[in-house]
Formats: C-alpha cells, structure tokens, sequence
C-alpha cells in the first residue's frame, strides 16, 4: 500500500484545477468537524491513530510531538517507511528551517523567493525518498508539504498555487504508474485565501485507487479502513 500524505491539497482546488491523478477512481472532502483548529501535526497524529488527538498535543511543543509505531495503523504492517511523516518521522530540522524563514519572511530579513527555495528543495529530497522507497515495503507512506509550505505566502496567487497543484499532480501520476498497490492520497486540511497569503481551512481531501463507497468520512475512519486494507 501506498500512502500520499499531501499536506493542505484542498479539495476545491483539486477539482479547480482538473487534477485526476489526484481525484482518482474515487475522492472526496473529509470531515474535520470534530476538531477545534485545524493543526497540522494534530491532524496527522489523529489520521495514523484512529483517534481525535487534539487534547493530547500541546501547540507550544506540537513539532516535537512523536508517537511510537504500536499507536499507529502502523503495526499491521510487516515492514513499512514512513518519510518524513508528522508526529511520526518529521525531518526536523528540514521543518525547522521552513519555519524560521517564514518568520523571517514577516521580519523583512529574507524574501519570499528565499523562503520558497528551501521548500521546493526539501519537496524535492522528499520525492527522491519515496521513489527509492516504492516496491521495497508493504506500505510506503510518503509526506509532502509543498502545498502548505507555498500556500501560507502565495495561496492568493494563482499562478503560484497552480504550479503547486500540477507538481503534485505529476507526483501522484508516477507513483500510480509504478504499482498496482492501494493508493491513497490525504490531506490533512484544505487552505483559503487571507489576501495573498493562506490559512489552514477545512476542505481537507482523500482519494483511492480504487472504489471504496465513503462519503465524507473523518480523517479518524482512515484508521481502521488501511487496517482492513493491510
């Protein structure tokens, strides 16, 4: 099985922009209603325990957060890689980075192109990972948060945000055409505009290779749909 954890694909903007190796045999919106905000590691940590863990992860420390495998879908699998994964195998100081430019982005010390280099290189380290991962366990759950990362500054930029989307798109593409595995892409939330920048919103997505008959399932279903799947 394979795993596409796509961090902030909305799923309007999939649809927006025609994105059918994204969308699939089957996608949709997931249902994120349980949760107060939508906090990029909570919602992770959430999707790979079944559970709402909201009130388990305190935002001062939320990236340093880590679950062992035994509390994830996880453990039902023989052998598996999980890149760079939120509250599991996060590349710290790849994340760090990103985020102490951001900082220094609304300090007026870097520039948004500067910022935006780091996060297509990380993107990039994170795409040669997972191709060199692929066939060689029974799950491969690969990170990505290009959409994220680029939505925060340029979300009301279209141009910008469109060449997002068609990377993933191509991503989502290859990985299909190397395995004839389950597929599954998620989000963990949806993005909206804030003038040029983006904010975290609710249009979280999922899709399958394959018909699986949900409507709107909470990204804490998807525990024990891969435990059926494994």
């Amino acid at each position: 099985m394979i795993i596409l954890a796509l961090d902030a694909l909305d799923a309007k903007m999939v649809e927006k922009y025609g994105c059918r190796n994204l969308m699939q045999v089957e996608y949709g919106q997931t249902d994120l209603s349980e949760f107060e905000l939508e906090r990029t590691v909570v919602l992770w940590a959430s999707f790979l325990t079944g559970k709402n863990m909201e009130a388990e992860i305190p935002i001062k420390t939320q990236w340093e957060f880590t679950l062992k495998p035994e509390e994830t879908f996880l453990k039902f699998f023989e052998t598996y890689k999980a890149l760079d994964v939120p509250a599991f195998s996060l590349k710290q100081e790849n994340h760090k980075e990103e985020r102490t430019l951001l900082k220094r982005y609304f300090d007026e010390e870097v520039s948004v192109e500067e910022y935006d280099e780091v996060v297509w290189r990380n993107h990039e380290e994170n795409k040669r990972d997972l191709f060199n991962a692929l066939g060689r366990f029974d799950l491969v759950m690969g990170y990505f948060n290009l959409a994220d990362a680029i939505g925060h500054l340029s979300f009301g930029i279209p141009a910008k945000m469109e060449t997002v989307y068609r990377e993933l798109e191509e991503l989502a593409g290859e990985v299909k055409a190397s395995t004839e595995d389950v597929v599954l892409i998620i989000s963990d939330h949806g993005m909206k505009p804030v003038g040029r920048y983006g904010d975290h919103s609710k249009n979280g997505f999922y899709s399958f290779n394959r018909r699986m008959g949900l409507n709107l399932p909470r990204i804490t279903e998807f525990f024990e749909i891969i435990r059926g799947l494994a």
